[in-house]
């Protein structure tokens, strides 16, 4: 039974950290990873 309460909670703790930062975030703030091949130029040198 305490295992039961225990995991319980702990998912109950997880669920909340969750539902908080969407909802301080939004769904729609969060931002897409950048293709960093894209925007790396083609050489190894730099660019100046």
């Amino acid at each position: 039974m305490d295992r039961i309460f225990l995991a319980t909670m702990v998912s109950a703790v997880l669920l909340l950290i969750v539902a908080a930062d969407l909802l301080v975030n939004g769904l729609a703030l969060q931002q897409v990873p950048v293709n960093l091949a894209s925007v790396m130029p083609a050489s190894g040198q730099t660019v100046r």
